[in-house]
C-alpha cells in the first residue's frame, strides 16, 4: 500500500536557496530540518492541511485497495 507521508517535497532554504527535501510527516509533525549550511527550519502546517492530506489519501487507497479485492469474489 502507498503511504502518502512517505512521500516528499521540495522545499528552499531560506538562508541558502537550496533544494531541501522533506517527507509529508515532517511537515505534518512541524518537525525542524537542518539544512547542509546550518540554517535551521521549523516546518508548519498551517491548518493542519498535510495531516488532513495524509488522512484522505491514504483513506482512499484503502477503500480502492477494498474494492479491487471485492472484485476477485
Amino acid at each position: 500500500m502507498i503511504d502518502i507521508s512517505k512521500q516528499k517535497v521540495k522545499i528552499d532554504c531560506p538562508k541558502c536557496k537550496s533544494k531541501l527535501e522533506v517527507t509529508m510527516k515532517q511537515v505534518a509533525d512541524e518537525a525542524t530540518i537542518t539544512c547542509r549550511c546550518g540554517q535551521e527550519i521549523k516546518l508548519q502546517d498551517k491548518n493542519n492541511s498535510a495531516k488532513k492530506v495524509i488522512k484522505d489519501i491514504n483513506k482512499a487507497f484503502d477503500d480502492l485497495k477494498k474494492v479491487l479485492k471485492s472484485f476477485g469474489k
